[in-house]
C-alpha cells in the first residue's frame, strides 16, 4: 500500500487514472459486443437467404463489419492502455505500490479477446 504521507490529491489522481482505463475498456467491450451482434446478424441473414433462396448481399458484409468493429474495440483498448500508462508515469514517477498489473492484465485480456473474436468471425462465418 502507499505511505500515509501521500496526499489525498495523489491518491485521487491514481484512482481517477484507474477509472479512466476502466472507461476505455468498457467502451472497447461495447464496440466488441456490437461487432459480435452485427456478425451474428450476418449468420442469420445467410440462413435466411438459404431458406428463401434469395441472395442477400448484406450477409457477407455484416461479417466484415462485425470483424471491423471487433478490431476497432481492440484498438480502443490499446489506445486506452497506452494513454493511462503514460499518465500513470506522470502521476507516480517512482511507481509506488499498489501496482497496476491487474489493470494492465485486464486490458491485455480485452485486447486478445477482441483480436481472437475478430479472427473467429472472419474464419468461421
Amino acid at each position: 500500500m502507499s505511505d500515509d504521507k501521500d496526499p489525498p490529491a495523489f491518491l485521487q489522481a491514481r484512482l481517477a487514472n484507474e477509472r479512466t482505463l476502466l472507461a476505455w475498456l468498457r467502451t472497447a467491450v461495447a464496440l466488441m459486443g456490437f461487432g459480435l451482434m452485427v456478425a451474428r446478424l450476418g449468420v442469420f441473414l445467410d440462413t435466411l437467404s438459404r431458406t428463401t433462396h434469395e441472395h442477400l448481399r448484406a450477409a457477407g458484409q455484416s461479417r466484415w463489419t462485425g470483424a471491423a468493429l471487433l478490431i476497432t474495440g481492440s484498438i480502443v483498448a490499446i489506445i486506452g492502455y497506452h494513454r493511462v500508462r503514460a499518465y500513470a508515469r506522470v502521476i507516480d514517477p517512482q511507481r509506488r505500490p499498489p501496482g497496476d498489473r491487474g489493470l494492465y492484465l485486464t486490458a491485455g485480456l480485452v485486447i486478445v479477446l477482441g483480436v481472437g473474436l475478430a479472427t473467429f468471425v472472419v474464419v468461421m462465418y
